[in-house]
């Protein structure tokens, strides 16, 4: 939560730099801009790991905890103050006077966030459809814990289990679904953002292969739930929601807030860029229509945020001919190789540098895209790979960029085996999990000496 940080510091630097003017003393001098520099750097870092905003279930309890953690900040001025400068009665004032105004003001932005975030998690699109399979104590737990956390955004739509669940004294229980084997055709459709596994109330044998491949072919967070305290395992990772420790098999970073923020920096973004590039984008598009006969632009469907399928577009690289004249046998997908007859003289260098995939701009403009994330294939591709690598559909848990963790690994171009595949997707569900702002400009910057060098692009 860096933004509480930054929030903190805005507050109560703010606080301070009003106040400051009365204190004749200091005002206006060198060692008062240092001393707002320090305080602001401090308040950001008492802050920028307060995560009760998001996961606190009582607002006032949430709001204690921020004042107490408040009090820290306090110290740190108090010191700065006392140790750092003689002591004095309009000292001591503007300490009170800054009490005063700055802790109210941190208290009211921390109640802020935390309704911003639930107005966030809870707007359409950003609520997150729960299910669970199994329902050990832990799982119970769990339920429990999300039903008092409606600012999470996590509506449970329920259990599956081989039976019916006793309720204990006083408890709900989440509406009972079915069999595991009823699961199939809800997790094929995706209906499902997020899965609880619980792993003490049934055998390997009841939690079929088929729901596990079903699961693996979804789109959706996939969370055991371990009725041991201590538990690992090479493919899985320690989370916590609402207090209750999990084992995530697959973790999704880019939500709610987060969501909204990347969102924003790609509108702004793709705008700045298309602003930007659109001489360029005149030139290119008059060179493709001089090259070869046909349209300017190639569309084409792939898969987006959660399967959904998007139409991508491109400028036309290759040959324009009928579909049914260059169709694939079933099963097959061919890709374009070094040497290609089918790619136009423009559309080698185009392809080459990248600058065939500018009017993707206009896809993460509208939503569909985002500038940094998993490659999308095209809809073949996804067909052949999700059957052949498990996992693979997971990559469309967020929505594809235009560049991405992959690429600038150097996962970029032909994919023409499993294996090469695999890795990719590897490096995509790495991002995914480890998603942060941090990590988009860190691909964004390494984008263009990947372009430069060309690297697998063909």
């Amino acid at each position: 939560m860096a933004l509480v940080g930054v929030i903190s510091a805005v507050l109560n630097t703010a606080a301070f730099f009003v106040l400051l003017p009365t204190n004749g003393q200091i005002a206006g001098t060198p060692y008062a801009r240092a001393l707002t520099g320090t305080l602001a750097v401090a308040a950001f870092v008492i802050f920028v790991r307060f995560h009760l905003v998001s996961s606190a279930r009582n607002l006032w309890w949430m709001l204690s905890q921020g004042a107490l953690r408040w009090f820290r900040l306090l110290i740190v001025l108090v010191v700065l103050l006392f140790f750092t400068h003689d002591g004095s009665g309009e000292l001591r004032t503007l300490l009170i006077e800054w009490t005063a105004l700055a802790l109210p003001l941190q208290l009211i932005g921390l109640a802020l966030l935390r309704a911003a975030a639930h107005a966030i998690n809870n707007a359409p699109g950003n609520q997150r459809h729960a299910v669970f399979f199994g329902f050990c104590s832990e799982a119970r737990r769990l339920n429990l814990r999300l039903q008092r956390s409606p600012l999470l955004g996590i509506r449970i739509d329920g259990y599956y289990n081989e039976m019916p669940v006793v309720p204990e004294p006083g408890e709900t229980l989440p509406p009972y679904l079915g069999r595991y084997a009823d699961a199939a055709a809800r997790v094929q459709a995706n209906d499902f953002q997020m899965v609880f596994i619980a792993m003490g109330e049934f055998n390997r044998e009841n939690l079929t292969t088929e729901i596990m491949d079903r699961l693996y072919d979804s789109t959706a967070a996939i969370y055991l739930v371990p009725e041991l305290r201590f538990f690992d395992g090479p493919t899985t990772s320690s989370a916590s929601l609402a207090g209750v420790p999990l084992l995530a098999l697959h973790d999704i970073r880019i939500l709610g807030l987060s969501r909204m923020v990347k969102r924003l920096v790609d509108i702004a973004g793709a705008s700045l860029m298309l602003l930007m590039l659109s001489p360029l984008m005149v030139l290119i598009a008059i060179a493709v229509r001089l090259d070869s006969a046909g349209p300017i632009l190639f569309r084409q469907v792939r898969y987006g945020e959660r399967g959904e399928p998007i139409n991508v577009r491109k400028f036309r690289s290759m040959r324009f001919t009928p579909r049914k004249e260059d169709e694939e046998a079933e099963g097959e997908v061919r890709q374009a190789r070094v040497g290609d007859g089918r790619i136009t003289t423009v559309g080698r260098f185009l392809r080459r540098s990248s600058l065939d995939e500018l009017p993707q701009l206009f896809n993460v403009v509208g939503g569909s895209m985002s500038l940094i994330g998993p490659r999308p294939h095209a809809a073949e591709h996804n067909e052949l790979y999700r059957r052949l690598i498990p996992g693979y559909m997971l990559r469309h848990s967020v929505k594809p960029g235009i560049t991405g963790w992959a690429q600038i690994n150097g996962l970029r171009g032909i994919t023409d085996t499993p294996d090469k595949m695999e890795r990719r997707v590897e490096y995509d569900r790495y991002y995914i999990t480890n998603w942060s702002l941090w990590l988009d400009l860190e691909i964004l910057v390494k984008t263009i000496p990947s372009i430069i060098l060309g690297r697998n692009a063909v």
